[in-house]
């Protein structure tokens, strides 16, 4: 918000209360009569709650009460009912809605009689908009009418600000060390930025100000120390030092005196002081703030309460920022006020007072600045253009000296591409070598095979073919024993002791088949083993009936449904044996179809004789069932013999292989 439409107000007495004319607006002119909503009473108790309040929050409280806020509001509402009342009021709002189509806000100028300057106006509180103090499309000024004109004064960075710290010896100490590091690290960062200068007077005295301001044009003078009002003389003074180090006060007319020669470049005073705004009834200059204004300063920010530690640094810190931004005067007032109430402080924010004599805000316009500033404004461009220049000088032989480092490493990789290229084209070729030596080997070894003839062949098959399992066929024999003799007697129940000795007989042999598979990797062999074994497992444990398992043969004929189920299974790897040695397989054993063929007809004839022993309505199968026992009994038997002979065909099959091998002998002669 840096355009703004003049808004004047002067407020005079009449009658028995007070006059309000708006003497120039966007919306033209009005005015309206009001009488104060408080008297003077309750004025002076609204500020010492207020100032009690400030109190609180420089003893750190963190957050004004929420009944002191409520106070604030309502006394800013009535205030502002009363004086904004009628035509007075719809002039405002006209006014604020022709600013807000041409883009711009509202400079609200108040000229006071004197018996109004110390209320505190800032705290004008419309209901729409809020306080107007902190409206952002608002600023609110105290305006004081002079004959004397007052143009901006051009200025280039940085601003220059002269600190004077006062801290007489006879008066509350303050801590003055720190107020000067709390002022600079305010401006710390616009002073790194070159946008801000602070100087410090050497004392506190007011002949101190002499030299300074006769030998520096300073843009701002910034005051630290104690300030009052004495209603008996009905004047403001500050507390400065005197020659012996004790108070002496000192008039704003007096302070004026001294800066009165410089007006033309010091521009802005601010009194961070207590009471620095506070004037007489009956003399509109009479307080410090005002003499200065009266004295020709263009604008002057003084303090109309005590104000806390925080709250001061905040302000000046957001001013300074604005100021530098090239923000009017009122306008960077504002925008400090808001950042004060950002920071917590929900009454202080309305303790810096502005009395502004320009008419547009601006007592700065940047300028060209003097002689001697632009030669050093021009040398230090031509040194960062010099430093530019290297930069890039330098920035240019890097670039370069990457370049060649860059162009380096491509040759080194092109190169070591066509090294590994080359690698990789006499491994293909060595490996082709290699692969047609092979093949040739390959050939050469196939051409003797066929010139070798049948023998050759013989002796190739004999090495090939696998071993078949040596231990677990004799394990087979003392079930397959057991279980013929039962049968021929056309019995279907064994003895217990016979029963007990199949099923450790198959445990045994599951156990040894295993082992024997593991160690020789005899597949084929295996699986018709092992089923038959798990067979007689089962056919053992339905034997000893366990858990009444008898009771399940007058529903259920198991040991035929078992017969069956090895007929089956036995079946099925006959036929896929039988197909394997077809093929031409070398795996194959030449018993092995034998044993499976023998125990497939084994079961299935074990099966029909259980079948007729439970169905009695099969009357020639049912009287010669213990004929089928008998040649089940048979087929078992055969299979016996088959499983016993294995191993030693095998065994003679090997020893005709390593004799056929066995080059051979011729005598010898004496």
């Amino acid at each position: 918000m840096q355009k703004l439409l003049d808004f004047d107000m002067v407020i005079e007495a009449h009658d028995d209360g007070y006059r309000t004319h708006v003497v120039a607006s966007p919306a033209g002119e009005a005015h309206a009569d009001f009488t104060l909503p408080f008297s003077d009473e309750g004025l002076e108790n609204l500020v010492l709650k207020v100032v009690g309040s400030i109190g609180r929050a420089r003893r750190q409280v963190r957050r004004i009460e929420t009944q002191e806020r409520q106070l604030l509001e309502d006394f800013g509402g009535q205030l502002f009912e009363a004086v904004f009342c009628g035509p007075v009021g719809e002039c405002l709002e006209r006014s604020r809605m022709t600013a807000e189509n041409k883009e711009a806000g509202l400079r609200i100028r108040l000229r006071l009689p004197g018996a109004l300057a110390n209320v505190p106006w800032e705290y004008l509180y419309d209901a729409q908009h809020g306080f107007l103090g902190l409206d952002p499309e608002t600023a609110l000024v105290r305006h004081l009418e002079l004959p004397a004109p007052v143009r901006p004064f051009p200025i280039s960075p940085p601003l220059r600000i002269l600190a004077m710290i006062s801290a007489p010896s006879d008066t509350v100490g303050l801590e003055v060390e720190q107020e000067w590091d709390r002022l600079n690290d305010t401006l710390g960062d616009l002073t790194r930025r070159g946008l801000v200068t602070v100087d410090r007077l050497e004392s506190g005295n007011l002949a101190a100000l002499q030299r300074p301001l006769r030998l520096t044009e300073y843009h701002v003078l910034h005051f630290i120390g104690h300030g009052g009002y004495d209603e008996n003389a009905q004047d403001g003074a500050l507390a400065l030092e005197g020659a012996d180090g004790k108070t002496r006060l000192v008039t704003g007319r007096d302070l004026g005196m001294m800066i009165r020669n410089r007006r033309h470049s010091l521009r802005l005073v601010v009194l961070n002081a207590c009471e620095g705004a506070r004037s007489a009834q009956d003399d509109p200059f009479g307080g410090v703030a005002q003499a200065l204004v009266h004295q020709g300063i263009p604008a002057v920010i003084a303090m109309q309460f005590e104000i806390s530690d925080t709250a001061a640094i905040t302000f000046s810190q957001s001013f300074y920022q604005a100021i530098a931004d090239g923000l009017p005067v009122d306008v960077a007032t504002v925008e400090a006020r808001r950042a004060m109430f950002a920071e917590g402080n929900e009454i202080e924010w309305a303790t810096p007072v502005l009395y502004l004599r320009s008419t547009d805000g601006r007592v700065f316009i940047r300028g060209r600045g003097s002689a001697a500033e632009r030669q050093a404004k021009e040398a230090a461009e031509r040194q960062a253009q010099e430093e530019a220049e290297r930069q890039a000088r330098l920035e240019a032989e890097r670039q370069a000296r990457l370049d060649a480092e860059r162009q380096a490493q491509l040759e080194a990789e092109r190169q070591a591409q066509l090294d590994a290229e080359r690698q990789a084209q006499l491994e293909a070729e060595r490996q082709a070598q290699e692969q047609a030596a092979r093949q040739a080997q390959e050939q050469a070894a196939r051409q003797a095979r066929i010139k070798a003839g049948p023998r050759a062949k013989i002796e190739t098959d004999h090495r090939a073919r696998v071993p078949v399992l040596a231990a677990s066929p004799i394990v087979l024999a003392i079930p397959l024993l057991i279980l013929a003799l039962n049968l021929r007697t056309a019995a279907i129940f064994i003895s217990r002791p016979s029963a007990w000795l199949i099923l450790w007989s198959a445990v045994l042999g599951c156990v040894v088949a295993a082992v024997e598979c593991s160690r020789r990797r005899i597949l084929g062999w295996i699986v018709p083993m092992e089923f038959i074994f798990a067979w007689f497992l089962l056919y053992a444990i339905y034997q000893l009936n366990p858990w009444h398992l008898h009771r399940l043969g007058h529903y259920l004929p198991v040991q035929g449904t078992l017969a069956a189920i090895g007929a089956i299974f036995s079946a099925s790897l006959w036929i896929s044996t039988l197909a394997r040695s077809t093929r031409g397989r070398r795996d194959v054993h030449p018993l092995l179809p034998a044993l499976l063929g023998c125990t497939a007809l084994g079961f299935g004839v074990a099966a029909i004789a259980y079948a007729g022993e439970h169905y009695s309505n099969l009357t020639a199968l049912h009287d010669n069932a213990g004929k089928v026992f008998a040649i089940a009994s048979v087929l078992f038997f055969v299979t016996l013999l088959v499983d016993l002979l294995s191993p030693f065909l095998e065994l003679a099959r090997r020893l005709q292989s390593s004799h056929a091998s066995r080059p051979p002998t011729t005598p010898t002669t004496r």
